[in-house]
């Protein structure tokens, strides 16, 4: 999993500390090109990402400036979140700094991709303790965003807070000498707002006490399911018998540690004051190091409440390189990603002393002795072009029309690729960026198809993938001409324009259980781009399963042609656009 075969990666080994099979990797380049290539690589590989991304708050930094519009640099982060998701294992999890300015907005645009039901919350960190004169308010906090990829898997497999010593003895005692070891009881009430019936009944105790679940509360089980815990010794009612019942946990089948808390502060997680002093003792001879670093208490926090020794973290904003700092102490695996000078002049310098053995940051807490490779590359998308002429001079190609659809032999032949990759929109925009509505190119092919409704709308604004069968697809269609998508609602007809990034083959059910990897499937992944037309408009279909390919430009003037020319015989009824009469 390295890039010995992309050229656009240039292996530096005069900077680089380790071979080529090192899994620790440093890239100096622009993210926005380089996560698609990552993507193809380490796709749902990387189990915790970290992103300290530019605050976009007006001020002008020493490495950076950190002013442009909102609506510029939400566009920017948005293709950025769109190809992290795509790097995130399922139960992986994205944190992300930012301050007051620009949160709410940004929230809004990670809840478009990642899912509103992913987000796991938000910690406030204080990074400052002393007292500043503003105009308002002394602001001495910054936000992190957590979302998960999904959000049952990510609760399941993330890591608790270590428990204070002694914990474990004052919890768990074992009074009844119970062969199963300590316990602890737990109330065998719960709260009854979503009860049913057969949580409200009698326990009679082994005294013979009754005792009835309190008022606005339910048993947590049922009464054959308690009259079993009870015949299985799991249920307390005190050495006597005659205690309220209480349920045992073993300490054999608990997950020992502390829920994280959302308020951490500068005392326990550092401030940025205490990370830039961090930076001068590395580096006492620079005047400036680094603006607004994070300390590596706060990087470690994250890094072991998402991940495990040997698991991938990634930065894709590294800045100081306290991220991939902190993960190489903590034995995790990393990539960092940083297009600054600081790059070369402060995070490789900073890793090569992590691997001396620097004693600051956290390196007392872990007992860090020094240790460890990474690798660095630079990234060179000048030879994107170069690049994309070899593999299609060596790549088997299909022909530029599809008679037959083999599906099969399609995927045998790209199982490891795309059939299309969409090359022009780092040709017009640079790195996977999404065009507005201002740049849409209206001379692109755009496909049209029959989508059904139920299934499509909740991609609307997002990104989405398209499945169709070979059946549903006509072997007249160019695929290696496609830019475009408009999907075709029944009943509706079309109305927005999306981009066509890969259409490659795969399983309709891809990931989940019960999957016929037989059963292959043309996917487009597409990606919203604007409304074509303010509203939707009707096209006549044939049959339910049509698809014609046309330019934005040809679809646009047959319809005012169109309509031009039929108001005055429909007398104020639309007629409908049949695809013949501009394919």
């Amino acid at each position: 999993m390295r890039f010995k075969d992309n050229i656009k990666f240039i292996y530096n080994p005069q900077v680089s500390v380790g071979g080529e099979d090192c899994k620790n990797i440093l890239i100096k380049g622009d993210n926005k090109a380089i996560l698609p290539e990552l993507a193809s690589v380490y796709g749902e590989k990387i189990k915790c990402i970290y992103i300290d991304p530019p605050y976009n708050n007006g001020d002008t930094y020493h490495y950076y400036n950190d002013n442009i519009s909102t609506s510029a640099w939400l566009k920017d982060m948005r293709t950025v979140f769109i190809w992290l998701k795509q790097l995130l294992k399922k139960d992986g999890s994205i944190w992300i700094s930012i301050d007051d300015k620009e949160m709410a907005y940004l929230k809004i645009e990670a809840d478009k991709i990642f899912g509103r039901e992913n987000f796991a919350g938000t910690i406030i960190w204080q990074q400052r303790k002393t007292r500043e004169n503003r105009a308002v308010f002394s602001c001495n906090h910054e936000y992190v965003l957590v979302y998960a990829k999904d959000i049952k898997a990510f609760k399941k497999s993330r890591n608790l807070l270590p428990v204070e010593e002694g914990f474990i003895d004052s919890k768990y005692k074992n009074p009844d000498n119970d062969p199963r070891g300590p316990w602890q009881s737990i109330t065998a009430s719960v709260q009854a707002g979503h009860a049913v019936a057969s949580q409200f009944y009698t326990i009679i105790s082994p005294a013979g006490i009754e005792f009835n679940p309190p008022k606005g509360r339910c048993w947590a089980y049922n009464q054959e399911r308690m009259l079993k815990e009870i015949a299985n010794n799991n249920i307390w009612f005190g050495f006597d018998g005659k205690n309220t019942p209480r349920i045992k946990k073993f300490l054999a089948n608990a997950k020992i540690g502390l829920t994280p808390e959302t308020l951490w502060t500068g005392d326990n997680y550092g401030t940025t004051d205490s990370a830039k002093k961090h930076l001068l003792s590395l580096f006492p001879e620079m005047e400036q190091v680094f603006d607004t670093p994070k300390p590596e208490e706060l990087i470690k926090q994250i890094i072991e409440i998402a991940s495990n020794e040997g698991e991938y973290v990634l930065d894709c904003y590294i800045g100081s390189g306290t991220t991939i700092a902190t993960a190489h102490k903590l034995k995790r695996n990393y990539i960092g990603i940083e297009i600054g000078d600081q790059m070369t002049e402060l995070v490789t310098r900073r890793m090569r002393k992590v691997i001396d053995g620097e004693s600051g940051g956290i390196s007392s807490s872990v007992d860090w002795k020094g240790g460890g490779q990474f690798i660095f590359y630079n990234f060179d998308k000048n030879k994107m072009d170069e690049h994309k002429s070899v593999v299609e001079q060596t790549k088997p190609k299909p022909s530029v029309q599809y008679h037959q659809l083999n599906f099969l032999d399609l995927f045998k032949q790209y199982k490891d690729s795309c059939i299309v990759e969409n090359h022009m929109i780092r040709e017009d925009l640079g790195a996977y960026a999404i065009p507005r509505s201002r740049f849409i190119n209206i001379t692109k092919n755009v496909l049209i198809g029959n989508v059904k409704k139920d299934n499509f709308e909740q991609y609307l604004e997002q990104s989405a993938e398209i499945y169709y069968t070979g059946s549903r697809f006509p072997s007249t269609v160019a695929l290696n001409k496609l830019y475009y998508f408009m999907p075709y609602m029944k009943g509706k007809g079309i109305r927005d324009l999306y981009l066509i990034k890969i259409a490659r083959v795969g399983c309709r059910k891809e990931g989940q259980l019960g999957e016929d990897k037989n059963d292959f499937r043309l996917v487009f992944e597409i990606e919203y781009v604007d409304q074509l037309f303010d509203d939707y408009k009707p096209i006549e279909l044939k049959i339910w399963h049509t698809f014609t390919d046309t330019t934005v430009r040809e679809l646009i003037t047959m319809y005012e042609k169109f309509f031009s020319s039929s108001y005055s015989s429909t007398k104020g009824t639309e007629k409908s656009l049949k695809f013949e009469d501009f394919v």
